[in-house]
């Protein structure tokens, strides 16, 4: 089956980081004062990436020694969803997990990071252009001014979409009404829908009422846990919208300068960590939920490969257009499009 097309390559990749989080020390004293931290989080609870954050949490704590107590709290508890990274500046709390499509209107740069429409194909491409060719420095580039840390990455594959009609062309957008966010929004426009930029945890409720036709929310095995095969009897593949997805840690400046250095480094081997277990966790669990999502009358729609070529010359036009909205931006795009020819996704 045709979907989740992530290679094998990506899980040693990820292995090798797990050891690396392994190796850090956590012999400290025990009298040492505890550091309490607040970490408003994108998923709802009860979802595999809720629990993927609160393994996180644990980690911390087990390899700081006690001494980093990081509390989640669900989407909108302290701040909606898309006003975190406002929360984050203001202090009101130290850490997010955040998509940051969200705020490409503040930082148009994050268009791609969060994820590129047509762009990469495999987590382990948009994990290896962070980590070895320079994204996570031009993001902490960015971030640095605005009192933020940009931490690290969290990379999965692709989000499908779940659509309470079917659609078997991209004609079949035409007049639609979709939630997008990110640069999924401008190119699903583009392509005829109209779009509507819910945060993830209105999704079930407007396909329910009808607000929306169709919707990017998560993964398969997010989307099963949050029930949308209830409210949405068709997941067209491929994610032409967001075929990989990055999420980011992010903490308030001051209370990062505040970290003793190994816990700067122990939370920066967490995050990778985490970004490994979700990765591995989405794709074993979504294979596993096709099966689920078929017992509850779900059909699974495939678009012709002829019309998502030719969709991604019309996306490309707008990968462009956010391109030339700021220097850091076309920064990003032309090193995100270097890498890709590399791989041989691009002229």
């Amino acid at each position: 089956m045709k979907i989740l097309r992530n290679t094998s390559m990506v899980v040693g990749f990820f292995l090798a980081l797990c050891i690396l989080a392994l190796s850090v020390p956590a012999n400290v004293p025990a009298a040492e004062k505890v550091i309490s931290w607040r970490m408003q989080i994108l998923w709802d609870p009860g979802t595999l990436p809720y629990k993927v954050e609160e393994q996180f949490v644990a980690r911390v704590k087990e390899l700081t020694g006690g001494r980093l107590d990081i509390k989640i709290f669900p989407p909108g508890s302290l701040v909606p969803t898309n006003e975190m990274l406002d929360g984050i500046q203001a202090g009101m709390f130290e850490m997010m997990k955040q998509y940051e499509g969200y705020y490409i209107g503040k930082m148009p740069e994050v268009a791609f990071t969060a994820s590129l429409p047509l762009g990469f194909t495999d987590a382990w491409q948009l994990e290896t252009w962070f980590w070895e060719k320079g994204g996570v420095d031009m993001l902490r580039e960015s971030y640095a001014p605005m009192g933020v840390y940009y931490l690290a990455p969290t990379v999965y594959g692709e989000e499908p979409l779940h659509s309470k009609f079917p659609i078997r062309s991209i004609d079949d957008l035409k007049g639609k009404k979709g939630r997008f966010v990110g640069l999924a929004g401008p190119v699903m426009a583009k392509l005829g829908a109209s779009v509507t930029p819910l945060p993830t945890a209105e999704v079930y409720s407007a396909l329910e009422k009808g607000v929306i036709d169709f919707a990017d929310r998560g993964s398969l095995q997010a989307n099963y846990d949050a029930g949308l095969y209830e409210v949405a009897k068709y997941i067209v593949f491929p994610g032409i919208h967001q075929p990989v997805t990055s999420t980011c840690y992010a903490i308030n400046m001051a209370a990062w300068n505040k970290l003793p250095k190994d816990i700067q480094a122990i939370l920066e081997c967490a995050a990778r960590e985490a970004s490994a277990k979700l990765f591995q966790q989405e794709f074993v669990n979504g294979m596993n939920s096709l099966d689920k999502y078929r017992e509850k009358g779900v059909e699974f729609i495939y678009l012709p490969e002829e019309e998502v070529k030719n969709a991604r010359k019309a996306v490309m036009e707008v990968w462009e257009e956010y391109g030339n909205k700021s220097p850091k931006a076309r920064q990003v795009l032309d090193s995100q499009k270097a890498w890709m020819r590399q791989l041989g996704l691009i002229d």
